[in-house]
């Protein structure tokens, strides 16, 4: 055991091989590291990666003249990201400066209809996250409430005079006394956000009691007589993601509406006339998210974008009232699209790039929202008349970097199905490359035309060492329509994982890669797909399980989205106890011969941190060479919870890990 920092390494060998020499021998400088070679030309690092700003919340004014943006920087490496919010004028060259009276991780900015205030949550040094609210002529804002508890989110009524709020009770947190579970509350969480309403004018807060433990979205009807609330029995992230309900409200809470099935986070839509509800909901599976439109007028759903092989992640309505604008992804490349609301059919109209999941819409059909390209970091952009212009320039160093190419790659599966995913190739080279092969997580994601470079995106960090790095998007991925996403049920390590490999086939047909030097990983179900081929392949070199799934019965039955997650792929866990373990790379450790690097959060409540314990444990006993590394205090997704330390330690462990094993040429 080795203890970096505040990261613990644990490392277990088993006698040496051919392999073993070299693999331990590059090792010896650190139980954990190896120094990568240096070449001459300078390659990036790490901690520039992890230097990076990305944009947090956007939002265009209704006249689509200004916008208010959130830029997220590390302000301290020990210490998770900062994020301040900034106002500029749209038009380009326009001055930017830093939002008045703004303060550290102020959120969620929104316009009030008319265009001369603006609300956004923060705290200033109180006790809770509360509404904050500029006068008509700008400057200093001033705080609402005061309420019982943190303000999570609003919505400003159509005539300006009334915010629909949720605020999420200051109560116990999980675990403290008093605290405890129930039938009818399958967690341990608090109650979660309720519903008020508050007029600026006289401070004055209404809560309206909703028959809900939580209160996940809310917006308003055009008449600002009733809302559309989406709803949970519980407070969890299981409730959140797949267990809520959307219904239709008055202002006092009575319900005039509940709409059919389990909805989506997309956030529900009323049409301008007030007539019609567009919102997301499961399919019948319980995997995929569509979309419909709700009649008021007959309680009837209208399917909406079913013939579409894309996937919907936001959406807005026209002024026309006819037609919606949203955000989704089409194959590799997230885009704009005309939504038909009568006849349901999708238009693709602006292709953009990196993985925006929001935007927002200014009354002149102007859009902004954050997007990257290959060779440039996220930024925000503005779309307007069909084309598409970066606003902002947050990372103008990236354009010195050494960053190779970057290409959309097609091939067929081994039973004919059309595949795509992403290549990213070293500075000046094409053929005869190592590989390394990175699965996204989901498995309904996707990786998208944009900018890879991140603490969880490894493409542009290892392409300037020397590796090339293939992100595939096989079945069961998201952009490819209902079937194509569906194809792994009950299916985990079988359609997905042949996808993979004949992708790696097809490149090194093409001499692209090296058939002798490969290696394979990612994070969540990436990390779950490096574990499975570590058993069930032979022609990797070495994996990385990066926050993976190895035991599928333990973490449908531990996991914070308990019933949500695995069961629509695999039924019930107890009843189903054999499928389960069949799809489990834990089951299949024996088989295992190549050297494992674990990485995983100890406080991952999604893949609890037992998951790559046990996996570590099941290869040391056998005599493997494994190394788990394992960060105190980081959850699942570490993004905006862990200092820019911790995210250069896990680039760096990528790296150092896979230098000595596939030898790059420097």
């Amino acid at each position: 055991m080795a203890r970096y920092g505040s990261f613990l390494c644990l490392s277990a060998t088993r006698p040496v091989t051919a392999l073993g020499i070299a693999f331990l021998g590059a090792l010896a400088a650190s139980s954990c590291f190896v120094r990568a070679a240096r070449a001459a030309e300078p390659m990036i690092t790490p901690e520039q990666i992890s230097a990076l700003r990305g944009v947090g919340d956007v939002a265009l004014a209704p006249d689509g003249r200004h916008i208010v943006y959130g830029v997220r920087a590390f302000a301290d490496p020990a210490r998770p990201p900062v994020t301040r919010l900034w106002l500029r004028a749209v038009q380009p060259d326009g001055p930017a400066a830093a939002l008045d009276g703004a303060q550290d991780n102020d959120s969620h900015p929104r316009w009030s209809p008319d265009g001369r205030r603006l609300a956004y949550i923060g705290r200033h040094g109180g006790a809770h996250d509360t509404l904050w609210l500029t006068g008509p002529a700008g400057g200093a804002p001033h705080a609402l409430g005061p309420f019982a508890g943190d303000v999570t989110d609003f919505r400003w009524s159509p005539d300006g005079k009334a915010l629909a709020i949720l605020v999420r009770p200051a109560s116990a947190a999980p675990g403290a006394p008093g605290a405890q579970m129930a039938g009818s509350a399958p967690d341990d969480a608090p109650p979660g956000p309720g519903l008020a309403i508050v007029t600026p004018a006289d401070g004055h807060v209404r809560p309206v009691a909703l028959d809900a433990r939580a209160v996940f979205d809310v917006d308003w009807a055009p008449d600002g007589r009733s809302l559309v609330v989406r709803t949970g029995r519980s407070s969890g992230l299981d409730a959140f993601w797949y267990r809520s309900a959307v219904s239709i409200v008055d202002t006092e809470g009575h319900v005039l509406h509940r709409l059919p099935g389990h909805a989506t986070a997309v956030h529900p839509v009323f049409s301008p006339d007030g007539r019609s509800l567009a919102w997301g909901h499961f399919d019948d599976k319980g995997i995929v998210g569509a979309v419909s439109r709700y009649d008021l007028s007959d309680g009837r759903s209208h399917p909406m974008g079913a013939g579409w092989s894309g996937s919907i992640r936001a959406m807005a309505w026209n002024p026309d009232g006819r037609s919606l604008t949203v955000l989704g992804l089409d194959d590799v490349t997230p885009c704009l699209a005309r939504l038909d609301a009568a006849d349901g059919t999708v238009r693709r109209t602006v292709g953009l790039g990196g993985q925006p999941f929001a935007f927002s819409m200014a009354g002149d059909g102007t859009v902004a929202l954050p997007a990257s390209t290959p060779s440039r970091a996220e930024d925000v952009w503005i779309v307007h008349d069909g084309h598409a212009r970066p606003l902002t320039d947050l990372n103008p160093q990236v354009a010195g970097w050494p960053l190779g190419t970057q290409q959309v790659v097609r091939w067929r599966g081994r039973d004919g199905t059309a595949l795509s995913g992403l290549l990213v190739l070293p500075p000046g080279r094409e053929h005869g490359l190592p590989l390394f092969t990175q699965i996204h997580g989901g498995p309904y994601e996707a990786w998208a035309q944009g900018w890879l470079g991140s603490w969880h995106d490894w493409a542009r960090l290892l392409a300037s060492h020397g590796i090339a790095v293939f992100l595939p998007d096989p079945r069961g991925s998201e952009g490819r329509g209902t079937a194509f996403a569906e194809a792994t049920r009950g299916d985990w390590g079988g359609a997905d994982a042949r996808d993979i490999l004949d992708g790696i086939d097809m490149l090194t047909r093409r001499g692209i890669a090296d058939p002798k030097r490969l290696a394979l990983g990612g994070w969540s179900y990436g990390g779950f797909m490096a574990a499975w081929m570590a058993g069930h392949e032979e022609r990797f070199l070495t994996v990385i399980d990066g926050a993976g799934i190895t035991d599928l019965r333990a973490m449908a039955l531990s996991t914070d989205v308990t019933t949500g997650f695995l069961p629509p792929y695999f039924g019930d866990p107890i009843d189903r106890a054999a499928e389960y373990a069949a799809h489990s790379p834990l089951d299949a450790v024996a088989r295992v011969r190549i050297p494992v690097l674990l990485l995983h959060g100890m406080a991952d409540s999604r893949v609890p941190p037992d998951q790559g314990l046990m996996f570590f444990n099941a290869l040391r006993a056998r005599g493997a060479r494994v190394v788990l590394a394992r960060y105190p205090g980081a959850p699942h997704w570490f993004g905006g919870a862990v200092g820019a330390t911790v995210e250069a330690d896990v680039q760096r462990r990528v790296l150092t890990w896979l230098t000595p094993i596939l030898k790059p040429v420097p």
